[in-house]
């Protein structure tokens, strides 16, 4: 069975019985990758991203319908769980079958997007940088906007 044998390449991990496997999948999606890798870098550089149809870097996506409603006061602070659940879960669709047939059997997947949508902040010793994502120009997701620290 192909299970088996991730499991024994340590790439499969088996939650024991009675365990939340929630907090499991949770922790991998933001754990290293490099173990299952076996060292192996698995960068995704954007432009060979967008033209492979795939997600740059190396985050690992959680296929799931699962709205993590218990989880989502318990382990973040609700925009931490917003962005987290924003950038790795990927959720499915498809037509329920009717009278044991199945009238579409397409499998729609709604995946995150590339990058972060949020303006976001990296300050540093010699200035702040701003993130502006925009998405209506042909060649540049974000601006960017440098201000110099005042000392």
């Amino acid at each position: 069975f192909p299970f088996v044998r991730l499991h024994e390449r340590g790439q499969l991990y088996i939650v024991p019985a009675g365990c939340l496997d929630d907090y499991y999948w949770m922790l991998a999606s933001i754990s290293d990758q490099e173990a299952s890798t076996g060292g192996k870098s698995m960068d995704v550089d954007t432009k060979q991203a967008q033209a492979e149809g795939r997600f740059p870097g190396t985050r690992p996506m959680l296929l799931s319908n699962d709205l993590m409603r218990d989880h989502r006061l318990e382990l973040f602070e609700p925009r931490l769980f917003r962005r987290w659940t924003a950038s790795y879960i990927v959720n499915y669709n498809f037509t329920a079958f009717v009278d044991d047939e199945c009238i579409d059997p397409e499998i729609g997947f709604s995946t995150p997007e590339f990058f972060s949508r949020e303006i976001q902040c990296n300050p540093s010793r010699e200035d702040t940088a701003w993130h502006f994502p925009v998405s209506d120009w042909e060649t540049h997701e974000r601006l960017l906007i440098r201000l110099p620290s005042s000392k």
